[in-house]
């Protein structure tokens, strides 16, 4: 593993880790990871993706991740803050243009996870530039909304600024059903539940306009969806395979929890993922 700097649009630094294979690569997965998350938290799937003979190129999206330039203080005011989610996009728009630099001739696969499947899917909707995508668990809607009135509200006072926050109720016993990830989570100093208002009202309704246009993701997706999710809604999930096309192919794993990669039955979910990406 080989950390960057990328300069995004905006001039902010973009931290980004890489995992090559021992050979030339037969492709790159560009990894978005969720709600909380960071680089640290895929460190494992990107290494299962390097030893079968892909890049693996990953993120600290902007307000998550490890943060290493800021003091404690500082990283806590910066947890969850975002200036808006089309920073988001231009941000992966920003790397695509990279990777394209770095693996010129190799097929490039975009994978998403919880809010990165549905930042994954939105930044699809507008631009083309990959050959396959992956959708794991995206948080379409949540396992458990805020009330639609508190919901509005928190659109209306989040278009007042964007660094109004709040503390997601989000349960680690509910990502995996794996006790040493629970742990991890709970001690590595990164994971965290802090979301500005004005971002949360932003992925609610990047997550309709997901559902609502499923019919466009023309390219190859493998869907995933935990059955047993409460953290983000599988019924949405199924909503949006059905109103897909016959590009998406869809798996649900019936008890799987939250973070399916990272979950009891991982290796199997690693091994269809690879073999999605192979074929």
């Amino acid at each position: 593993m080989v950390y960057e700097s990328v300069k995004a649009h905006d001039g902010t630094d973009i931290r980004v880790a890489r995992f090559e294979p021992t050979g030339k690569p037969i492709g790159v997965v560009q990894i978005i990871h969720g709600f909380g998350e960071g680089i640290a938290h895929y460190v494992a799937t990107a290494e299962f993706f390097a030893k079968n003979g892909f890049a693996c190129i990953v993120h600290d999206q902007r307000g998550f991740g490890e943060m290493p330039h800021l003091s404690q203080k500082a990283k806590q005011k910066a947890r969850g803050v975002v200036p808006g989610y089309e920073y988001f996009l231009e941000d992966i728009r920003t790397l695509h243009t990279i990777i394209n630099v770095w693996y010129p001739t190799v097929p490039k696969i975009l994978y998403g996870h919880s809010m990165g499947g549905n930042i994954t899917i939105n930044y699809l909707l507008k631009n083309g530039g990959y050959d396959k995508a992956i959708l794991e668990s995206p948080w379409l809607r949540l396992y458990k909304p805020l009330p639609r009135f508190a919901a509005s509200l928190a659109g209306q006072i989040g278009r007042l600024s964007s660094n109004l926050t709040i503390n997601a109720k989000v349960e680690i016993d509910h990502i995996s059903r794996d006790q040493d990830i629970r742990t991890s989570r709970r001690t590595d100093g990164i994971y965290h539940m802090r979301m500005s208002l004005r971002l949360y009202a932003e992925v609610v309704k990047a997550g309709e306009n997901a559902i609502r246009n499923a019919d466009k993701l023309l390219l190859p997706t493998l869907l995933l969806c935990p059955g047993a999710d409460k953290i983000v809604c599988p019924e949405a999930i199924r909503e949006f395979s059905e109103g897909s096309g016959e590009n998406v192919v869809f798996i649900e794993y019936p008890d799987g929890y939250h973070c399916l990669h990272a979950d009891t039955i991982s290796a199997e979910v690693l091994n269809a993922m690879l073999e999605f990406c192979m074929g």
